[in-house]
């Protein structure tokens, strides 16, 4: 569920990353990334039978304790792509509750805001997969349903006890294009808002930051586009724990 796919130099301190997984339950985008100087875990899908259709709520709470195997105590930061952003956020709250474990901070990668009504039809296009274009894109477009139906029983979580981690939403500034289908893709349809329809939606302000990053949703981890991710995450992160040391001396 957990792997470990980059480490930090000899010597350093920087603080853990943790990446969730994207709608499609897998983490193999992330392998795209160069390297970002600190240890980065990726954590794919972790379902059982008995919730096959379980909430993020649950799918969050063990998440949470996987972290918490690595890091028991500590800071950490928290992100992921597209659902792995939402993930990130419940995850961030639960480790709100837990005094040993500091959220530095939250970067969501083009995680548009959750609004579903008024999607007719979604213009799937397949990340890179050694299983084929076909299959990959079905694999896909059945994780999506699945994710959509789940998310419609979520609201974003609100911080009571504790500020909620500074947290960046990191937008793409094509949208997407697809031969067949032209209607909107429901992952642009806030495209026009700089928090991707959060701030607007949410009834509360869930991002502080956003960045522009080349490419659309589903080309972000592309040879041509990655590299504009990966120093938008780079950069974010060390920030975040630049911010965290300065609240630390307040």
């Amino acid at each position: 569920m957990i792997r470990q796919i980059q480490k930090r130099p000899p010597g350093s301190a920087a603080t853990p990353l943790f990446l969730f997984h994207d709608a499609s339950g897998t983490i193999s985008s992330y392998y795209a990334l160069s390297p970002m100087e600190r240890d980065v875990y990726a954590i794919s899908e972790s379902r059982t039978k008995s919730d096959a259709c379980g909430t993020l709520q649950e799918i969050s709470r063990r998440y949470y304790a996987a972290i918490k195997s690595i890091v028991p105590e500590g800071r950490v930061l928290l992100g992921g792509w597209s659902l792995g952003g939402m993930i990130a956020l419940q995850v961030a709250w639960i480790f709100s509750r837990d005094p040993k474990v500091n959220v530095d901070g939250i970067i969501m990668v083009d995680s548009p805001f959750p609004d579903y009504r008024h999607v007719v039809h979604s213009a799937l296009d397949s990340p890179i997969s050694e299983d084929g274009l076909t299959t990959a894109t079905n694999r896909l477009e059945s994780s999506i349903l699945r994710t959509v139906s789940m998310l419609r029983n979520w609201r974003a979580p609100v911080w009571r006890r504790q500020r909620q981690p500074y947290t960046v939403m990191l937008c793409a500034t094509e949208r997407v294009i697809h031969e067949t289908i032209p209607a909107l893709s429901f992952v642009d349809q806030f495209r026009d808002s700089p928090t991707l329809g959060w701030n607007e939606r949410a009834g509360f302000a869930v991002v502080n930051k956003n960045y522009s990053i080349d490419g659309h949703h589903f080309s972000l981890f592309e040879p041509r586009n990655v590299a504009s991710v990966t120093r938008a995450v780079a950069t974010i992160a060390g920030d975040m724990e630049l911010l965290a040391c300065l609240d630390d001396d307040e």
